[in-house]
């Protein structure tokens, strides 16, 4: 993650141990501090946690009313998102669709205080690919557009419908896997989260999402996903928070499914990173006992290397996933010929004639950094 005095003063906000204002009053490091809030989604978050604390009444005027801002727009825009959400999963089960609620939004209902304090911008719905056909018909039926996206029966393992009504945008990301990354989407079939997901109560009687071992685990791969594509700078302070929030709720039970999990799974270096990382920036109580586990030795696992950042490795990783040869060249040739549509949306072009160009450029740019631009979505 960005390591400079504004990600410090975050990180101290979450984790409690920074309540005073650091700084003097200088505008751009307000204006900083908020606008960096604010991208990272933390701005709701952190005028709760100050005022939970008693504490932010000596912070800047500017500061104070940026973050009540966001907190008070994100309240309002989290009713709407929650009656479409309600709506959403009414089709789908009407139509015999089962879903599991990834991510985010599960998590603002199951573990925040309140649900507007995770912020997010899209809803994340796992379903199976047997149902791929009749999910996108249901959303286009309700209105919703496609959007543009690298497709492929490898390359991609989710579509995304957007639609916006007079006062939001609602955005929904189907999924089939949990990961376009393969080392990922491998590691948790639909049928098995299904069997292991817990009710989401506030979100109607069909509402369904991973239990807390399995959420602490896909939060944990979901990280090293982006860490290996994006970079270190990519690291997002709400991601650690969501682990955080997950970690203190567990129980010894749930915590040894977690252990078995992550050895099962093969995801004992990802995992074992993202709670050292949420450890030393927000707090948390690791049991020893799983500490040790995660680090004992042992094989080293195809997902670790997500954690040395080296795009290479991670396309040669994913490839070597797939059980053969013809699978693979139809790996590759996905992510170096995406559909027009895609290419001229991400090129900002309308001009057709381009696309051979534009083809050209992207493998010249590479294909491995072509693979990670389709894993990076949040």
């Amino acid at each position: 993650m960005k390591h400079d005095a504004i990600a410090a003063l975050q990180a101290g906000v979450l984790s409690g141990t920074t309540l005073q204002w650091p700084f003097d009053d200088d505008a751009e490091r307000v204006e900083r501090f908020v606008e960096r809030c604010r991208s990272d989604g933390l701005g709701p978050l952190v005028h709760h946690l100050l005022a939970k604390a008693g504490a932010g009444r000596d912070w800047p005027d500017l500061v104070r009313a940026g973050l009540a801002a966001d907190a008070h727009a994100h309240v309002a825009w989290d009713l709407l998102r929650e009656r479409e959400i309600v709506k959403v999963l009414e089709r789908f089960a009407g139509a015999g669709i089962e879903v599991v609620l990834l991510k985010g939004t599960p998590l603002a209902y199951t573990h925040y205080a309140e649900p507007s304090l995770r912020t997010r911008s899209d809803t994340d719905m796992f379903i199976r690919a047997s149902d791929r056909t009749r999910a996108a018909e249901l959303m286009r039926a309700a209105g919703y557009a496609r959007v543009h996206g690298v497709e492929g029966e490898l390359v991609s393992y989710q579509e995304s419908f957007h639609r916006r009504d007079a006062q939001i945008d609602h955005i929904f990301d189907l999924h089939w896997q949990v990961n376009n990354g393969q080392v990922f989407a491998q590691a948790l079939p639909f049928d098995e989260a299904l069997a292991h997901a817990v009710p989401v109560p506030a979100l109607g009687p069909k509402a369904k999402t991973l239990s807390s071992p399995y959420a602490l685990l896909l939060a944990c791969m979901h990280r090293a996903a982006h860490l290996g594509v994006d970079g270190p700078q990519s690291e997002r302070l709400v991601w650690l928070y969501d682990i955080a929030l997950l970690a203190r709720a567990m129980t010894d039970a749930e915590w040894d499914r977690f252990v078995q999990l992550c050895v099962a799974k093969r995801m004992r270096a990802v995992s074992s990173d993202a709670l050292a990382a949420t450890t030393d920036l927000i707090g948390i109580a690791v049991p020893e006992r799983v500490r040790a586990a995660l680090v004992s030795p042992g094989p080293r696992e195809a997902s670790a290397i997500y954690l040395d950042g080296a795009s290479r490795a991670i396309l040669f990783t994913n490839l070597s996933a797939l059980p053969s040869w013809r699978a693979r060249a139809a790996l590759m040739r996905e992510v170096a010929f995406p559909p027009s549509a895609y290419m001229l949306e991400k090129y900002a072009t309308q001009r057709r004639w381009l696309l051979p160009w534009l083809y050209a450029r992207r493998i010249g740019t590479g294909v491995a950094k072509a693979f990670g631009d389709k894993i990076s979505a949040r």
